[in-house]
């Protein structure tokens, strides 16, 4: 008999803690570095590697995780307080499976930015990260139209994950 009084109270007591947590968060919540700062620019990166088009998928995907989180609006640069730049500062592809010596079945892409926002009036940078890596991992195919497709995705992926840890950190100023 006491001993199911034990496990009840033992349940119930950790149900409490589970429940109340230690109140820490991070997910993107906050007024950012300036708070009261409303409109922000997002202009195309700057992409130094010598992969196309990485420079609009990476800021196409950052304006689209401000304007899906709705804290800020997304404005051009001649309206907007803040203006993020971003720079694409290498691209690596490292092998990660074989099936043989000379074939390999899955890659991975390693892609790093520097990326800071400015005050727009007077030029002090308000968040910055200088060596922001993110990756992903991809599937190569013998088919040199399918493996492009497998990276370009893996692109698409790590610019959406990269843009996801920019505005968590941006608005938990962090």
């Amino acid at each position: 008999m006491a001993g199911r009084w034990l496990i009840k109270i033992t349940l119930m007591a950790l149900a409490c803690l589970y429940l109340t947590g230690c109140g820490y968060r991070f997910a993107g919540e906050g007024s950012g570095p300036k708070p009261g700062m409303q409109k922000i620019a997002i202009p195309v990166f700057e992409n130094k590697t010598s992969e196309s088009e990485l420079e609009t998928l990476f800021a196409g995907a950052l304006r689209h995780q401000f304007l899906l989180h709705g804290s800020f609006q997304v404005v051009p640069s001649s309206e907007a307080e803040a203006v993020f730049r971003g720079r694409i500062i290498r691209i690596e592809t490292m092998d990660l499976a074989h099936r043989t010596a000379l074939e390999t079945v899955e890659s991975r892409l390693i892609i790093t930015l520097d990326v800071r926002c400015i005050d727009a009036k007077t030029g002090a940078v308000l968040w910055q990260d200088n060596n922001l890596t993110q990756y992903g991992n991809y599937l190569q195919d013998s088919n040199a139209i399918t493996a492009y497709e497998n990276r370009r995705r893996a692109m698409a992926v790590i610019a959406r994950k990269t843009a996801e840890r920019i505005h968590d950190r941006f608005v938990s100023n962090f």
